[in-house]
């Protein structure tokens, strides 16, 4: 598998590549991510409805409405360390809202960009200071330091390009093929 997956990423990123990838308007993250919401009305945002899915441990909440989640334990894919305070962790948008919006999602309707800040196939829990160190930026500028999991985010950052129709440059294509051959 190992050997097939430069071969399979090389053929979804033919796929997503368009020379002209930023366009539109200028970026606005509260048309994508106004706050959290609570789809399912329990009183816990989508955030912390993620704490409670991924956490390895009975995670407590802040009150007895179990609205907020304070302490569990979370595995960070990016560095492979262990959390026990939600506090410490943010939710990461694999493919950043940012980066998304300049690849295609500039023009996309306000539900839709509201539809991908929230989708959880593009959410992580990650060390806060991690989070922030990436920024905006996609795999041909930024890799998790945390080798064993590189693969699998530049597959997910591909699988979510590709549902949302997201188009690399020339450029990234070129550089994302680099990564995958080394």
């Amino acid at each position: 598998m190992r050997l097939l997956l430069p071969v399979l990423l090389s053929a979804a990123l033919a796929g997503c590549l368009e020379v002209e990838a930023k366009e539109g308007r200028g970026y606005d993250r509260h048309e994508w991510l106004p706050k959290w919401s609570d789809s399912d009305g329990d009183c816990q945002s989508t955030r912390h409805e993620l704490l409670v899915q991924f956490s390895l441990a009975p995670v407590r909440f802040t009150n007895a409405k179990h609205c907020t989640v304070d302490t569990g334990l979370w595995l960070d894919p990016y560095t492979g360390n262990f959390y026990s305070l939600a506090s410490d962790l943010d939710v990461e948008h694999i493919v950043p809202l940012s980066w998304a919006h300049e690849h295609g999602g500039a023009n996309w309707t306000v539900e839709l960009k509201q539809q991908f800040a929230e989708d959880p196939e593009n959410l992580w829990l990650v060390d806060d200071g991690r989070n922030q160190s990436k920024g905006d930026k996609g795999p041909d500028e930024w890799m998790p330091p945390y080798e064993p999991v590189q693969a699998i985010y530049v597959q997910r950052f591909m699988a979510i390009v590709e549902k949302y129709g997201l188009k690399f440059s020339a450029e990234e294509s070129t550089q994302i093929l680099a990564l995958l051959g080394r």
